[in-house]
């Protein structure tokens, strides 16, 4: 069985938190599936946003030259991509707008009909955490990750939400955690 290559992308400015311990969970079912995660963080990641000066619709890439740069080429050399962070005021942080907004580069406008430049058969989960008690607290968070990736054609196996981590963080909740890797082990990464 050929090895798997995936990459994490962890858009919440704190390390060691929330939700890098929701990613370490998927990390440790997916090498149960002889598959290898690299983790790219962007809490310093050198990023400047995209100014839709739609140099990449002919150029096929962005112009600019930063880490968001090699996390894309990552996502288009990966089996598959995990998007990871946490609601911030109902929405994703910035730093991983910055990244959803840049990926816009992977897509290719040229011809009559619009397609993905990151190739068949990826694969995805997106993950989601909030303080707030409910799905109404995550907000568009989810859904912002979700949609780029249904634009890119990158088949989303799942969405893990994790609410009220301000009572209950995510290291304290063990049938969740037992949850997220049952569901992760029943996926079809493969």
């Amino acid at each position: 069985m050929k090895l798997q290559k995936w990459i994490a992308v962890i858009g919440s400015p704190r390390r060691g938190r929330n939700t890098e311990k929701l990613v370490d969970i998927i990390i440790n079912v997916l090498k149960e599936k002889n598959i290898s995660v690299e983790k790219y963080y962007l809490d310093r990641a050198q990023m400047s946003p995209c100014i839709n000066c739609e140099y990449c619709i002919e150029a096929g890439q962005c112009h600019i030259n930063d880490d968001i740069s090699n996390i894309l080429n990552e996502i288009k050399m990966s089996d598959g991509v995990i998007l990871a962070g946490p609601s911030y005021n109902y929405n994703v942080t910035a730093q991983m707008k910055v990244l959803l907004d840049r990926t816009f580069s992977l897509n290719d406008f040229t011809g009559s009909v619009w397609r993905s430049r990151v190739g068949d058969g990826k694969k995805a989960i997106v993950v989601g955490n909030c303080k707030g008690s409910s799905k109404e607290s995550m907000g568009y968070n989810t859904e912002a990750m979700r949609k780029v990736l249904d634009e890119l054609e990158i088949e989303v196996l799942d969405v893990i939400e994790y609410f009220d981590t301000k009572f209950t963080p995510v290291g304290e909740n063990m049938s969740k955690i037992n949850c997220i890797e049952d569901r992760v082990r029943k996926s079809e990464v493969l």
